[in-house]
């Protein structure tokens, strides 16, 4: 049988007397199973959303047009948005049509998911490897549809249809009915959703046109959602909260206490301190800006990324804290994690103040050390920072040379700048104690800073004196006063001389000499 003149409904959806589609219920509309190309489609009706007989009274016909033009209007952008997620490579059965029906019914049709189980399927048996790769795949079709610019509005595990495969358990992300653009959010009397589920943002923005402005609802709120879909997976049930009656989206919004179950107090894997359990605690933040993101529940799950520390729970779950005094982490650094706990078996690190900066570590084999930053060092927790250095001036560029960065952090220096005054050129030093003074390059040399270059040789360059002053310059006196160069200039009609020295890099000029001066510096012969 032929539906909307493209799709072949299977015959069990059929009633062949009088002939006509037999719909199932669903959420808030019905479907059927059609083909098209050879391919299994989903479609269905929302009995929520009719388009207006025009016979209809002018008001009514406006109001119910405008409606019915938001929906179509709403699921063509998000079309649009979602045209390249697949259910092969994200997971995602986006839609791919939508049509009125005769009985003026708004239909969207999705591909079908073959294979699904049941809704009332009983995860909570299932171990935590097999958990934390459902639930990992679940965040990254979440994080998938994020990145294309809209907002699920109705995540649940209803909305993720659960394949079996090969012993893993495979999520899919379905119906988009509630769903709409991040930078599209609908009003306030129209906002979706499922009770127990929503987050308190959204609970709060649903109470009348005055309650929240529209920039309150993000994609937080399908994080948070999240985060109540992975308990209601692994337990069965709602976080326990401290109401009598109520939902964690409404206690998260008075302030309550939400308990996530004890079964989540496990680690997520063994490069981070995450656990489950303080993953869906941060997830339920009732601050939407302080949730993770659908990515960062991706790199959680992938054992790539802590929880936030504000938000750690359960027995086991304390981070390990690295942190230097500050007055040593600007000169040295610890090593990562990664090192100091799975290379180096450190369970606690902590500063301690005994008259001296120093540090506390803990092993796992039981003993501890008390260790100052150097020892850190030698015991391969630290390693010291390499220094900042500046270039040499231009006129000491020939002269000195600074010594490799880690040997000048090896004396306390941290940094070395360049500084100009009027009439002189130095440098400023910086100590890893904060301290930081000027010094000229001598000082560098006396501290071991720096190591003189071995000087170039020098070209003088002289021309032959004027002729009646004599036949020629004496260079090796010359060289001896760090003259380098004599120039015959005219001066006040005068025949004179231009006489150039440099010494250490700096330059000085005397300009109009007379021939006598000359001669007296030794320089004629």
């Amino acid at each position: 049988m032929k539906y909307h003149g493209s799709y072949t409904v299977k015959d069990e959806f059929v009633i062949k007397s009088p002939p006509a589609l037999s719909w199932k219920i669903t959420g808030s509309g019905e479907y059927v199973l059609g083909m098209s190309g050879g391919k299994t489609y989903f479609i269905k009706r929302n009995m929520h959303v009719r388009y207006p007989d025009k016979s209809a009274p002018k008001a009514v016909y406006e109001k119910y047009k405008a409606a019915a033009d938001y929906v179509e209007n709403k699921q063509a952008e998000l079309r649009k948005r979602m045209s390249g997620l697949t259910c092969d490579g994200d997971r995602i059965a986006a839609e791919i049509e939508n049509f009125w029906d005769d009985e003026k019914m708004f239909v969207t049709v999705t591909p079908h998911i073959s294979g699904a189980l049941p809704d009332d399927c009983d995860l909570s048996g299932i171990d935590t490897a097999k958990f934390i790769s459902l639930a990992l795949s679940a965040a990254r079709s979440l994080a998938r549809l994020h990145a294309c610019g809209v907002i699920h509005g109705d995540i649940k595990e209803k909305n993720f249809v659960v394949v079996k495969t090969g012993g893993e358990y495979v999520p899919y992300l379905i119906d988009f009915d509630s769903s709409y653009p991040t930078d599209g959010i609908p009003s306030w009397d129209s906002i979706g959703g499922t009770d127990g589920y929503q987050s308190p943002e959204t609970i709060v923005y649903g109470l009348d046109e005055n309650s929240a402005p529209p920039d309150t609802i993000t994609t937080a709120a399908d994080v948070f959602s999240l985060g109540i879909t992975f308990h209601r997976w692994w337990t069965g049930a709602f976080p326990d909260i401290d109401m009598d009656r109520g939902t964690a989206g409404a206690a998260a919004c008075l302030g309550k206490r939400i308990t996530i179950d004890k079964k989540f107090d496990t680690p997520i894997g063994g490069n981070t301190e995450a656990t489950l359990r303080s993953l869906i605690n941060w997830m339920l933040a009732a601050d939407p800006a302080a949730r993770p993101t659908a990515e960062q529940v991706v790199k959680t799950l992938s054992d790539e990324l802590e929880v936030r520390e504000e938000f750690v729970c359960g027995g086991d779950a304390k981070p390990l804290k690295l942190e230097l005094w500050d007055v040593h982490s600007r000169a040295f650094k610890l090593f990562g994690k990664d090192n100091l706990k799975y290379k180096k078996g450190v369970r606690e690190f902590q500063k301690v103040n005994d008259g001296a900066l120093k540090y506390r570590v803990k092993l796992t084999d039981g003993s501890e050390k008390k260790l100052t930053v150097e020892q850190l060092c030698d015991e391969g927790y630290a390693e010291r920072l390499s220094a900042s250095l500046c270039e040499p001036w231009d006129e000491h560029a020939d002269i000195f040379e600074f010594e490799p960065p880690k040997t000048v952090s090896e004396k306390g220096y941290i940094k070395i700048e360049r500084s100009q005054a009027p009439h002189k050129r130095s440098y400023v030093l910086y100590k890893s104690s904060g301290l930081s003074f000027e010094r000229e390059y001598g000082y560098l040399e006396a501290e071991g800073l720096i190591k003189k270059k071995k000087p170039r040789p020098v070209k003088l360059d002289a021309d032959t004196p004027w002729p009646e002053h004599g036949a020629k310059y004496d260079r090796e006196q010359m060289a001896a006063s760090d003259v380098r160069s004599i120039c015959k200039v005219e001066y006040a009609g005068e025949h004179r001389y231009r006489i150039t020295y440099e010494k250490a890099g700096v330059k000085r000029v005397l300009d109009g000499v007379p021939a006598n001066n000359v001669r007296l510096m030794g320089y004629i012969k």
